[in-house]
């Protein structure tokens, strides 16, 4: 009897000691891209957008897209600063608030993007790219319809990538992810947002050959009115907008340590913006505030790595 109790602790205290030195074991969660690689990654997105205007009617739009994200790499400096040309598109399939109307799917408009972040994901420069004089689609869309352009915009923030902990960090501790956020806009013009949030190691574990760290990551944009109001080009049309509110997303990061990329990401989010119109005078004049929340569900899973 004592024997076996012997064996037991001895076992027991074994265990202990190997998860003991798993948690306490230093992680370093580094981007490792190659030079000339191809990354494919598949983008399911989901949500809906709630507007109550001023004499509280409320309508909701939902909608739901899949959606591709390639990205090559472009150039990698010696401090691992790399450059990637990011490409999105895909569909999108919405349905409209006014009862009876039919879901309607839409391509989305393909973004090329060239955006040069650091190892540890922060982002220093994003550009949009397309043929000099071209009007982007998204802006297009914008003028057309600002409330569905501003629907895809919300969720592409889920699309960048998270900013990782500069320092290696054990599982259990947490960083900081305050900062600010160089913005791509249709238009052409540059915008930035700030950003405060806190990521935490949760683990480290063992998929396929891989060890594999999962993070859950805290992220608010507390205004983006300068972001929307330069997103929604409706001042070429001689209406004003002004905006305010922000933005507050949780997600879950699966990265690969082995690899050095991101495998899997999933993000929720939550956009609450009060936006003032003013129409020009000569259209009859007049304004309208509108009250807007947008709930995004998104997922980023890695397809494929070519070289």
């Amino acid at each position: 009897m004592r024997l076996s109790r012997l064996t037991v602790l001895v076992a027991l205290g074994l265990l202990s000691s190997i998860i003991f030195a798993q948690t306490s074991q230093e992680v370093s969660l580094k981007f490792r891209y190659q030079q000339g690689q191809t990354l494919n990654y598949k983008v399911t997105v989901e949500g809906k957008v709630n507007l109550v205007s001023e004499i509280g009617v409320a309508s909701d739009l939902q909608f739901k897209g899949e959606l591709t994200q390639e990205q090559v790499v472009k150039e990698i400096a010696d401090d691992g600063t790399v450059t990637l040309l990011v490409t999105v598109s895909g569909k999108m399939r919405i349905t409209p608030p006014t009862e009876g109307s039919q879901p309607s799917e839409q391509k989305v408009p393909t973004t090329k993007v060239m955006m040069k972040m650091t190892s540890d994901g922060k982002v220093l420069e994003v550009k949009p790219i397309r043929e000099e004089g071209e009007k982007s689609q998204e802006q297009m869309l914008a003028m057309q319809d600002p409330f569905q352009a501003l629907t895809m915009s919300a969720s592409a923030w889920s699309l960048l990538a998270p900013n990782l902990p500069a320092k290696p960090v054990k599982v259990g501790e947490t960083w900081d992810l305050s900062g600010t956020v160089p913005v791509p806009l249709p238009s052409g013009q540059s915008a930035s947002a700030k950003v405060v949030g806190q990521g935490k190691l949760v683990s480290v574990e063992k998929k396929d050959g891989s060890e594999i760290a999962v993070a859950e990551i805290q992220t608010e944009v507390p205004e983006l009115g300068e972001v929307v109001t330069k997103m929604l080009p409706l001042k070429e049309m001689g209406v004003d907008i002004t905006a305010k509110g922000g933005t507050k997303s949780t997600s879950k990061v699966w990265f690969d340590l082995t690899k050095g990329l991101i495998s899997r990401n999933e993000v929720n989010s939550e956009t609450k913006l009060t936006v003032v119109i003013v129409m020009p005078e000569n259209v009859g004049g007049g304004s309208m505030t509108l009250q807007t929340q947008t709930q995004v569900k998104s997922v980023i899973e890695l397809v494929s790595v070519k070289q």
